[in-house]
């Protein structure tokens, strides 16, 4: 008897359900150009300069680099003109592939 209201429940709440919507992909532009490193490239968001915009970190899978690009605009549209790879104590941050 009581597995009859908790099927009604989760049928009512299927049939109110919404599909998700989605927003269209575009590609990420540096200085005019579309980013591209190849295969299997792992973005992150975060503010990592501390400026108060999300810039983009991007690690790339062929030849291990880390880059950096800062946000020069509103976190809403994000402009990046440049690109640095990361460096700890002057040497580039390379990670293994594979």
């Amino acid at each position: 008897m009581r597995l009859l209201p908790i099927l009604a429940v989760l049928a009512a709440g299927l049939c109110m359900a919404q599909a998700p919507a989605y927003q269209s992909y575009y590609y990420q532009e540096c200085a005019g150009t579309v980013i591209d490193v190849g295969y299997y490239g792992a973005p992150c968001i975060a503010d990592w300069d501390g400026d108060g915009n999300k810039d983009m970190i991007l690690g790339i899978f062929t030849g291990g680099n880390i880059r950096f690009y800062g946000n020069e605009n509103a976190n809403d549209s994000p402009v990046f003109n440049s690109y640095s790879t990361l460096k700890a104590d002057g040497v580039t941050i390379s990670l293994p592939s594979g």
